[in-house]
């Protein structure tokens, strides 16, 4: 019995030296109680981050989305301003995020850059969509290209097709764009650092599908360019009615080239016939 005793008293004994230097600690590192809460919850945000990015976390909460998009962009590379400038490309913020990630060597895993480009999607929408953020992200994926880039800058391709346009809920750019007449190129150019002059696209470009090859039918637009003239988006168009057909139904591929930008070589950009929308989708487009 005595023996239980000092047990306990030597229980009681360390709890109430645990309880004294952590009251100690506390005072040293905080002024309030909510301070500690703080830098508590914070730990614990820090280490479900890590269990996400090892994949025993499946699900973030809002607040730690907006941590991973914050931590990875906003502090380290841009502001909001630059994020309410982006918008207004219908491109998508799909290959914003993977040319960060795979070329400028920006630290974001493969899972960070997925719930960053969802969030990004959600916060500054282009357009109202009845398809899925994961609908839209394949069909984009079958229409865009993108280069390594040649002296800084870097170059992206959407081939803007209707389905295109559909899945983006952008239909009404269809007539805008005359997609009837022309074969349509959304053409984006960047640096991450310095600006990015204005081409003439219309001497540059050629569509091409091994046995043809034309230029431009219309002058080149400029659809936006940033206040700081890091990014312009254009569009390039080149008449449907070539005889024989650029694009037509016995082709197997086709491809743009565009002529010395920021290099000596070519940038090619190449698709593969037909265009490889998912079949949801396509039915969805019917329904």
């Amino acid at each position: 019995m005595k023996l239980i005793k000092n047990i306990f008293s030597l229980l009681s004994y360390l709890l109430l030296l645990c309880v004294a230097f952590f009251i100690i600690f506390y005072f040293s590192f905080y002024n309030s109680i909510q301070d500690f809460r703080n830098d508590f919850n914070s730990a614990r945000q820090s280490a479900r981050l890590l269990l996400f990015n090892a994949g025993y976390v499946k699900d973030l909460t809002q607040d730690e989305v907006r941590t991973v998009y914050q931590n990875n962009c906003y502090r380290k590379c841009h502001g909001e301003a630059a994020m309410i400038t982006a918008v207004l490309s219908p491109a998508g913020w799909f290959q914003v995020v993977e040319r960060m990630r795979l070329k400028e060597n920006v630290d974001i895993s493969a899972i960070e850059s997925e719930i960053i480009i969802k969030y990004l999607d959600e916060m500054y929408p282009t357009t109202k969509s009845r398809f899925s953020f994961e609908v839209r992200k394949a069909v984009h994926e079958a229409v865009w290209r993108n280069d390594v880039g040649q002296g800084d800058i870097y170059c992206d391709v959407i081939y803007t097709t209707p389905e295109y346009l559909y899945s983006i809920g952008g239909e009404q750019l269809i007539e805008k764009y005359e997609l009837n007449k022309y074969h349509v190129f959304i053409v984006s150019f960047s640096v991450h650092e310095g600006e990015v002059d204005l081409f003439d696209l219309d001497n540059l470009s050629y569509l091409s599908n091994g046995q043809t090859t034309v230029r431009p039918s219309v002058p080149w637009q400029l659809r936006f360019q940033t206040a700081d003239k890091h990014h312009f988006e254009s569009i390039v168009r080149f008449d449907k009615h070539n005889n024989p057909p650029i694009i037509g139904k016995d082709s197997d591929w086709f491809e743009l080239r565009l002529k010395n930008i920021g290099g000596s070589k070519d940038r090619v950009f190449r698709w593969k016939l037909p265009i490889p929308y998912p079949a949801r989708f396509l039915e969805m487009l019917d329904e």
